[in-house]
């Protein structure tokens, strides 16, 4: 037992011999498993969790050989959007063009968030064939999330005519997020900060 602390003539304590310390996880063995329950997701592609497949999917760009690709590929059609977003950033990470034929599709997904990464991977691919299929996702989508990304992705494309008139036309979106972007990526493309934000004046303001 610990020596008890003896009372000095003023009335105080007088410490008795000193205590060991011990570490804060050695008294409390609980802390160890508690800790141990709440590590982080792995990466698994046959994981029930689809957080933690999706972080498979990105692992699997950074071995890009054929068998790897193949996987990334077989992944966009996984029934969860964020495995199917996870594949869609894996082929932008690998960066090969000849993939836009396996990511314009994905760009009618039914999910809004799969569209989106669709058309940021399209301009990641660089490839100008994204193009027209852009170009419809900026005029059609019924999603203006998916809308705005668009005309993010297309200033990839800003030297192309086609492109920039889309945009002006987009800067009378109803929406005015999409608005606000399509006139930002215009202003950043043309160098032109003195245009106002609307439709007709940057209809007029291209040449």
């Amino acid at each position: 037992m610990d020596a008890p602390e003896a009372v000095n003539r003023s009335g105080s304590f007088a410490p008795g011999p000193a205590r060991p310390i011990m570490p804060p996880m050695a008294r409390f063995p609980w802390a160890l498993i508690l800790l141990a329950a709440c590590a982080g997701p792995e990466p698994d592609l046959a994981s029930r969790e689809p957080y933690e497949r999706y972080l498979a999917v990105r692992e699997l760009a950074h071995t890009p050989d054929a068998a790897a690709v193949a996987e990334i590929v077989r992944r966009l059609e996984a029934p969860h959007f964020l495995v199917e977003v996870g594949a869609l950033e894996a082929l932008g990470d690998i960066g090969r063009p000849e993939f836009l034929q396996h990511v314009v599709p994905k760009l009618k997904a039914p999910h809004p968030m799969v569209r989106q990464y669709a058309a940021l991977t399209a301009a990641r691919l660089g490839s100008e064939e994204a193009v027209p299929a852009l170009l419809e996702a900026l005029r059609t989508d019924a999603d203006p999330t998916v809308r705005r990304t668009a005309a993010k992705a297309l200033a990839a494309f800003g030297g192309r005519p086609d492109v920039r008139r889309a945009l002006a036309e987009a800067v009378g979106d109803r929406d005015p997020s999409v608005a606000l972007m399509a006139h930002d990526r215009l202003r950043e493309i043309t160098g032109r900060h003195d245009v106002p934000r609307s439709r007709q004046a940057w209809l007029e303001a291209l040449p």
